[in-house]
């Protein structure tokens, strides 16, 4: 195999794969010492080997820079798959090493020109004023120009990158193989999302071109800037734009020197976020203070859009949903957004999950100021409430969420009093607004039945998931000795229901658009026949409870439920 020459032949690539099957032994172990331990004594041991394998793999990372940096970095966000020892570890990763030399730097640049240095810049600083895992920044001059930004990709990075795709590609082909992993995360599904989002990192035409689209977004507004990008210079592997200056976003002693206001600060990036999310579908995904600058007119800079996400129609209209049923605090309806964004599993326990939102939604409605918000427990609190339920999220919509707790935490500390819920109610009240009909009263008759319509008409889909988690061994059903003779009268009773529940709709959408209109008698009557068949609904619906108590109250002690559901141990 190839995989086994360069194995043996490249020693970044044999100490990466290394350190990963020392993880995975050191995990199989422990697996293995379960059975001889307490469960307190189990929980303790491997929240250690946790802590050790990410201390580990960060130290590795450091040393040996590359795509490593980026790999975990990308992972502490990952709190849906990954424990909280791992991401707490992981999120002290910096993007900074040791620049390259400049004559390197150099050589990189004449090589995309195909000329001298000297005739591109008329001024080239030696020493880089920042410098990542994947390139370093230069201050330049250029004709008819003040001071540029110059970014450079690393020579020799892409050799490097290569390496390190080898390594995880293995890594990821060689854990598949094991079915409890298969069953708690798809590693393909991440692979690819990790590669994707490292690969448009690398292309600097691609940072372009998102700086772009962000300046554009915010042309109207003169609290934002964005750095020009001057295409003339630029290429895959050279980015040159404006050489901007101001201090960071939490440099408070340069802000109060300034003069600015840094309640009205915070507003402004809040503002700038809700348009990037609601109207825009175009978001910053790496809004750290290094990259939030102000100048001294209190303007809030942009920098670096290597890290950018989309937010797809589909997803914008979901996410609006989710927005209000936030505000409605309607945890069944947020449970439902999750479901149809594709973050749950398929063994999710929603009724569970419904239970943990309200507790979350709780502490956040209780006090919604943020100077008593504690945005470290918060995430605290949202990271082991995701580890623990059976969510997978698209890595676009975790860097969203890790962006908007970002921004929660530097607008908390640019203005401790700020109430979160109050400023953000005035959009979620346009959205509101934007419902039409809900807000009359036939509206909401309409929404009534259309509610009660799609859970009749998605009863099959809901159905055929049931049949896929049995057959695919994540439902194990165990059914009661009296499961099969009550069975034919079970479908009778389900056909039965949906009958009635489609009349009831049907009655109230038709009587609610007549009463409206010149057809008032006909429309009562209709509402009135709607009614008389829900209460014929609801009659049913009793006495088939009734038929199930006594089912299920005449099983023997020894006999299961029902669900079990499936657990991952590493």
């Amino acid at each position: 195999m190839p995989i086994v020459i360069r194995f043996f032949k490249d020693k970044r690539l044999r100490r990466i794969i290394s350190m990963f099957l020392q993880f995975v032994c050191q995990l199989w172990w422990i697996n293995k010492k379960k059975r001889f331990l307490s469960n307190e004594n189990y929980q303790k041991q491997i929240k250690e080997v946790y802590r050790k394998q990410a201390s580990v793999f960060t130290e590795t990372a450091t040393e040996l820079g590359g795509l490593l940096i980026k790999l975990g970095q990308f992972f502490s966000a990952r709190v849906d798959v990954l424990p909280e020892e791992y991401t707490n570890e992981l999120s002290k990763l910096q993007d900074a090493v040791k620049p390259v030399g400049t004559e390197e730097i150099i050589k990189r640049i004449e090589e995309e020109y195909g000329k001298p240095i000297s005739e591109v810049f008329l001024n080239f600083s030696r020493e880089a004023i920042a410098s990542a895992s994947l390139g370093q920044v230069h201050v330049a001059e250029i004709q008819g120009h003040n001071k540029v930004a110059v970014k450079v990709l690393r020579p020799g990075i892409e050799k490097i990158i290569q390496t390190d795709f080898n390594a995880l590609r293995f890594m990821v082909t060689f854990a598949k193989r094991y079915p409890k992993i298969r069953a708690a995360v798809d590693l393909e599904q991440i692979y690819n999302e990790f590669v994707e989002t490292t690969q448009d990192e690398l292309d600097y035409i691609k940072e372009g071109q998102h700086a772009d689209i962000f300046r554009a977004n915010f042309s109207g507004d003169s609290r934002i800037s964005v750095p020009e990008v001057y295409w003339e210079y630029t290429t895959q592997h050279v980015l040159v734009m404006e050489y901007v200056t101001g201090c960071k976003v939490n440099d408070y002693e340069n802000l109060a020197g300034a003069g600015i206001d840094r309640a009205e600060l915070a507003d402004t990036l809040i503002s700038a976020y809700v348009q990037q999310l609601l109207s825009d579908a175009f978001f910053h995904a790496d809004p750290h203070p290094g990259n939030l600058l102000v100048k001294e007119d209190g303007t809030l800079i942009f920098l670096d859009f290597g890290m950018v996400g989309r937010i797809e129609k589909g997803m914008r209209e979901e996410l609006m949903a989710f927005i209000l049923a936030v505000f409605k605090k309607d945890t069944d309806q947020m449970v439902t957004v999750f479901e149809k964004l594709g973050f749950l599993r398929s063994h999710a326990d929603k009724q569970t999950l419904a239970k943990g939102l309200k507790l979350i939604l709780a502490n956040v409605f209780e006090d919604p100021n943020l100077r008593n918000v504690n945005s470290e427990e918060l995430l605290l609190e949202l990271r082991e409430f995701m580890y623990s339920q059976p969510f997978q999220i698209p890595a676009q919509t975790l860097f969203l969420g890790k962006s908007l707790l970002t921004i929660m935490g530097i607008c908390g500390g640019l203005n401790p009093q700020l109430d979160l819920i109050k400023t953000l109610r005035p959009y979620a009240e346009e959205l509101l607004a934007g419902e039409g009909a809900g807000n009359s009263p036939t509206g909401f008759i309409i929404d009534q039945a259309k509610k009660t319509l799609t859970e009749v008409v998605t009863l099959p889909e809901k159905l055929n998931r049931l049949i896929a988690g049995l057959e695919g061994g994540e439902i194990r059903l165990h059914p009661s000795r009296s499961f099969e003779s009550n069975l034919l009268q079970s479908q009778m009773d389900q056909t039965s229901r949906i009958v009635r529940a489609i009349m009831s709709s049907g009655f109230l959408i038709s009587g609610a658009v007549l009463l409206e209109g010149s057809y008032f008698k006909v429309g009562l009557i209709l509402i009135i026949l709607a009614g008389l068949t829900f209460a014929s609904f609801l009659k049913f619906n009793s006495g088939s409870s009734g038929r199930k108590r006594m089912v299920h109250g005449g099983r023997s002690r020894g006999e299961s439920s029902g669900f079990q559901k499936p657990r991952f141990h590493p």
